[in-house]
């Protein structure tokens, strides 16, 4: 538990002060611009932006929550079919990519991030929903970005509503619903590398009481990455990507009062991981290191260069190296998911439940070595085989008044989760010389009981309270470091599990929200807000050699983390509802903060690969702020800015570790990995209306970030350096708003830039790099009837 009690140091107890100060006299600048006759009146007739971010239909304005949507015409416009792009409409949200837009990605908000290991038996701290469904593996999610109504992205612990794992918030995807009348969609996008990307909906009534909607999407690219490995025979593409996936949804009225909504998808992805590019860090033969800026203009080597391979001459966009073949970086995924939503009207409350089973299989193929293809021993090639099936049942009962809107419920969820990771090191006839298996399964259980109400207590003044009470019992079933095979040696298989001390540990947490909410007019609010959550224990299980002690203490179990918030916004429509204008602050207290150690180590027979750990980092403390601002003076223009800060420190932990320069470090007072300390992103569109021929629209947007590191070691070498990207559109949709098309292109000025970088490898003399995609370009047309 966390103590109350603790003491803001002076830096960051300043800070906050003077965010605090800036935010509320920006809201009491905005309160005085127009009179509240005024504004109600413009609130008749015009469009709300509702979201369910409290598990009922609310106009954004009166969430006390930070929350950012992004709605099905932003999508369409901006081809927005993968977590990344949708975090670039966000302000402090950020993914990192270990292996690529095709593997698993690394979820932070607010510089709390998610799982991001290879073994994938645990969650995220950022929850990903669809349509109220928790998926516990948000790598699942490829198969369900496609015919989205809305994207909703809430910031901050939701631990009330949405329960455990939502430390750092939550992202959820709304599918269109069916309707009544017929409807149909198309689209289909041709671009760089080959990109085809079709998708299709239609929906209407099956007979009076029967609703349907049958949705998929197929997209398809050669790969946007370049290989720059100089081995014959060697694929030139990399990255490519193939998923389909299809979703049925019926509704059926039952009688006057109750309904139940069928949903079924299912999804298929024969994609490919893309490998890292590998510049070196040594200066010559004494190896000593070279500079930042020489070892990203490329003029540093490696242990493999110095062995007689040729130097890296460049870093470009959409660098990548590697000399597997397409088969062996090949990542397929299959994913099965069917709910049941069924409810009913009672007469002043509703009663809901939902019911959903998913199945998620998948195997990745990984370049282990990450560094320049060569003819020494020192190839690397790792597979993981990951499996999970979930199963989740929410029933809540709620209703509103003329004083109180509530929600109370019971949840149930458990799940099973396998991982098998083979890591192989290859001779020069690509014969593996190891062999290092390793083998787990976590099965999770938990129930959990919540409720919430929000009382209009006084005129403009509403008070939120909500509580939530989780039980959890996380496993250990299976946990096995395989037989190694070592040259003319093999090193037998170790039950790994049973020397782990506790591996089936229960927790119980009660985690919950205050706020209150101040409705000055009904376009201005101010709230402010407390809320705890809490996140699951988990487990270390990437395992190549080592002892059954040495073994079992990495795998752990790592203990929950738990954060107290505390965060004050401002919501705002100005100028006759034309601009829209979104403040917040916030601080958070985490205790037992859960994070990710990547080092290098040893194989058995020689050769070095990276591992992986979680650890329990200890306290840490965050602060920042964010603003969102949407402005259509008229039907010619849309100005759109969203910007955030943010800051992060290790305050207080016991953990020592060695870098991959050889020192040994503190991690007090170090920062929090994966948090730049400001983002921006941004957009311009300008309509042109002809008469009888459409309206045409030329648009750009972008975004930027300063500088991050993705390690614990924050090693200055590891940083990703701050970038930004451009991107420009020529759009024109016909009168009648029936049929459009587009033309685009990203990353317009050829930026390098990094999804992530690595230190793990510096012992080898080389950085691990994820270089980010070239300038792209594509042509879409759609059609609606």
């Amino acid at each position: 538990m966390i103590k109350m009690g603790w003491k803001l140091r002076a830096a960051p107890r300043r800070a906050w002060q003077s965010t605090t100060a800036m935010l509320l006299g920006s809201t009491a600048c905005l309160l005085v611009i127009p009179s509240g006759e005024a504004l109600a009146q413009q609130r008749e007739g015009s469009g709300e932006i509702v979201v369910t971010a409290q598990r009922r239909e609310q106009a954004v304005m009166d969430v006390p929550i930070s929350v950012s949507v992004v709605s099905a015409a932003k999508i369409q416009t901006l081809n927005l079919s993968t977590f990344t792009s949708v975090a670039q409409q966000t302000p402090n949200f950020n993914i990192t990519f270990e292996r690529g837009a095709n593997s698993a990605p690394d979820l932070s908000i607010r510089g709390v991030r998610g799982d991001g290991s290879t073994a994938r038996v645990n969650e995220s701290s950022v929850a990903v929903y669809v349509d109220d469904i928790y998926l516990g593996d948000e790598n699942s999610l490829a198969g369900h970005m496609f015919d989205v109504q809305r994207v909703e992205v809430l910031r901050g612990p939701q631990g009330t509503l949405f329960g455990r794992n939502t430390t750092g918030g939550l992202v959820q995807f709304v599918s269109a619903a069916p309707t009544a009348e017929f409807t149909q969609k198309a689209s289909v996008l041709y671009g760089s590398d080959n990109w085809l990307n079709i998708n299709g909906a239609v929906s209407g009534a099956l007979s009076p009481g029967i609703r349907t909607r049958l949705a998929g999407q197929f997209e398809t690219h050669d790969g946007h990455h370049t290989n720059r490995a100089t081995l014959a025979g060697v694929p030139r593409k990399l990255g490519a990507r193939e998923v389909w996936s299809v979703r049925s949804t019926t509704d059926f009225d039952i009688g006057d009062a109750s309904s139940l909504r069928l949903q079924v998808t299912h999804s298929e992805t024969d994609s490919e991981s893309t490998p890292n590019y590998g510049p070196g860090v040594w200066r010559d033969a004494s190896r000593a290191l070279c500079s930042r800026a020489e070892i990203f203009a490329a003029r540093c080597v490696d242990a493999i260069v110095l062995g007689g391979q040729p130097p890296i001459t460049s870093i470009r966009p959409g660098d990548a190296i590697t000399e597997l073949t397409r088969d062996e970086l090949a990542i397929k995924h299959k994913l099965t998911s069917a709910t049941a939503k069924f409810e009913t009207d009672l007469g002043g409350a509703s009663l809901i439940n939902i019911a959903n089973y998913t199945h998620f299989k998948s195997r990745v193929g990984l370049d282990g070595d990450g560094t320049t293809p060569s003819t020494l021993n020192l190839r690397v090639y790792v597979q993981l085989f990951n499996e999970s099936e979930q199963f989740s049942d929410e029933l809540r009962l709620q209703g509103e008044s003329q004083a109180f809107d509530w929600v109370a419920g019971v949840f149930y969820y458990q799940d099973k989760k396998k991982n098998r990771n083979v890591v192989q090191r290859r001779t020069n006839t690509n014969a593996a010389s190891v062999i290092a298996p390793s083998n787990a399964r976590v099965d999770t259980t938990s129930g959990a009981a919540f409720g919430q109400i929000d009382w209009r207590f006084a005129d403009r003044l509403t008070l939120t309270t909500g509580a939530r009470y989780t039980i959890e019992n996380r496993e250990l079933v299976t946990a096995v470091r395989g037989a190694t095979q070592a040259g003319p040696a093999v090193l037998p298989a170790v039950d790994v599990r049973s020397g782990v001390a506790d591996p089936d540990p229960v927790t119980k947490d009660v985690t919950g929200r205050v706020s209150l909410t101040f409705e000055a007019t009904p376009d201005h609010s101010l709230y402010g807000s407390y809320s705890r959550g809490a996140k699951s224990v988990g487990y270390s299980v990437f395992y190549v050699a080592g002892s059954l002690a040495e073994n079992a203490a990495k795998t752990g179990p790592v203990g929950q983390e738990h954060v107290n918030a505390f965060e004050i916004g401002s919501k705002n429509r100005l100028f006759d509802r034309t601009l829209s204008l979104n403040l917040a602050a916030f601080y958070y207290l985490f205790n037992g903060k859960q994070e990710l150690l990547t080092v290098a180590g040893n194989q058995a027979g020689g050769g070095i690969a990276v591992l992986t750990q979680f650890i329990n980092v200890g306290r840490a403390e965050m602060y920042g702020a964010e603003v969102e601002l949407d402005y259509k003076p008229n039907e010619r223009w849309d100005f759109n800015f969203s910007g955030g800060l943010l800051r992060t420190e290790i305050t207080k932990s016991p953990v020592r570790f060695q870098t991959p320069l050889g020192t040994t470090v503190p991690l007090v007072g170090r920062p929090l990995p994966a948090t730049p300390k400001w983002n921006l992103s941004a957009s311009i569109a300008h309509h042109i209306p002809v008469s009888g021929v459409g309206t045409f629209t030329l648009q750009a947007d972008g975004r930027a970030q300063a500088k991050q590191n993705t390690g614990l070691s924050n090693i200055s070498l590891a940083d990703i350096p701050s970038y930004g990207l451009v991107n420009f559109r020529v759009m024109w949709e016909s009168e009648d708003q029936r049929f459009n098309v587009q033309a685009f292109v990203t990353n317009a000025f050829k930026k390098t830039y990094f999804n992530g970088i690595s230190d793990a490898n510096l012992g080898a003399g080389s950085l691990l790099t994820q270089v980010g995609e070239p300038r792209l370009w594509g042509v879409k047309l759609g059609a609606n009837f």
